[in-house]
């Protein structure tokens, strides 16, 4: 008889928020946000921009404040409202700790970001216990080493465990037993199930379906002309089925750095600036992980909310600074037109490997110079020293291919 699967979802609570409170327990209890770059506290002056919410307290949830609020919109709401600056530096760190926990348990991680990950144990029971002991090992390990709550959703599948894990936050453990997912399911609103979005949602209540449970009971052919191709697959989660294994981050298929600017930029020479930064800073964080790029994106974003994403194919991979950059301004030459609201620069086509360099050519060079200003920021900072475009290596918010590096750790040299 098979073993039934064993899974986790692991979820911080208000991981940023938590975080900060760590460095700031002053703050325990208030209503707390992490949002924009500089620090705001009741009675203070703050020009929130063009700022979002991150994170929120569930002090400052109770006013309605959720991240992705405009900041603006949730100092209305909340006037009492602690503004802290994103400090994403200090959130990677911790969250290196978090998986490094998780992975006491099992290799079979999957980020999900860095506050959230899925965990196979069902391998672990001889020396772990089973998933319920696991869950609890793993939330009295980070309360009792990090201070950091989660939540946690113990099920035989992915989709069941992330719904359990969001039911009873704070500090709240679900366990969905074998065989009773779909009675767990079924009550719940369809909001609550992973991969039904707003516009599938709104299909599926023209047919009446309110709840997972409506869901999981539609006519298949009603579904099929409502959602198509995807109404199949997401059926079958509403009845709790969900093959789909853990995945340990692999090779990451490409990597970027994006930015919104609070006031647009209507300088060609400050927007080449800017493409000038993030590609340098793409191309170290390629060097970090022992990749090349294949290709290099553009993407641009004008004042009336025009969005455009180029890129062009590299003669050879490469993760050279100076030829990231120049291939990303000559995408922005070919475009740039005054009002501009966001940029990123982005890495594809992505391969391991390093830069060839036999022989002193002005590539050799220029690698050998770009790996000597990676080791001086390594070892004495992010703002050591730059090719003069300022903030290159700060970082302000995280992306997806931070994610690669809370996958498994290679074992250092005896």
């Amino acid at each position: 008889m098979a073993t039934e699967r064993s899974i986790l979802h692991v979820d911080l609570d208000a991981f940023f928020v938590s975080c900060e409170l760590l460095r700031r327990p002053e703050l325990t209890g208030r209503p707390v946000v992490v949002a924009g770059g500089a620090e705001f506290h009741p009675g203070e002056p703050h020009r929130p921009g063009r700022a979002v919410v991150s994170a929120a307290s569930y002090e400052a949830r109770a006013f309605g404040v959720r991240s992705a609020l405009p900041l603006s919109v949730a100092l209305r709401q909340c006037p009492r409202l602690v503004v802290l600056p994103v400090d994403i530096a200090h959130y990677a760190a911790l969250s290196k700790q978090v998986f490094a926990v998780f992975r006491d348990y099992t290799p079979l991680v999957e980020p999900g970001s860095l506050d959230e990950a899925y965990l196979d144990v069902t391998g672990s029971r001889l020396l772990a216990g089973d998933g319920p002991t696991i869950a609890t090992n793993i939330q009295q390990r980070l309360s009792s080493e990090l201070g950091l709550p989660c939540s946690v959703g113990v099920a035989t599948c992915k989709t069941v465990a992330k719904v359990a894990s969001d039911l009873r936050k704070p500090r709240g453990l679900v366990v969905v037993p074998p065989g009773e997912e779909a009675e767990f399911l079924a009550p719940l609103p369809l909001e609550r199930l992973p991969g039904a979005g707003p516009k599938s949602v709104e299909r599926l209540r023209l047919l009446g379906a309110r709840t997972i449970g409506d869901l999981a009971g539609l006519d298949h052919k009603a579904l099929l002309a409502a959602l198509g191709s995807q109404g199949a697959p997401l059926q079958a989660r509403a009845r709790g089925h969900d093959p789909s294994p853990v995945v340990p981050p692999g090779l990451p298929r490409s990597i970027s750095r994006e930015r919104t600017f609070e006031v647009d930029l209507t300088s060609v020479d400050e927007a080449q600036r800017m493409v000038r930064q993030m590609a340098f800073a793409v191309a170290g964080r390629l060097r970090a992980q022992g990749l090349l790029a294949g290709t290099v994106i553009l993407k641009i974003r004008f004042q009336d909310f025009r969005t455009l994403t180029r890129q062009t194919a590299l003669a050879a991979p490469t993760s050279l600074d100076l030829q990231l950059s120049r291939s990303a301004r000559e995408l922005l030459e070919a475009v740039y037109e005054p009002g501009i609201r966001l940029l990123g620069v982005g890495a594809g086509r992505l391969q391991e490997g390093e830069e060839a360099g036999l022989f002193p050519t002005d590539e050799s060079r220029a690698a050998r110079l770009d790996q000597a200003l990676d080791r001086l920021r390594s070892q004495f900072g992010a703002e050591t020293i730059t090719r003069g475009v300022g903030d290159l290596g700060r970082v302000s918010d995280w992306n997806r291919d931070h994610l690669r590096e809370l996958g498994p750790q290679p074992r250092p040299e005896r």
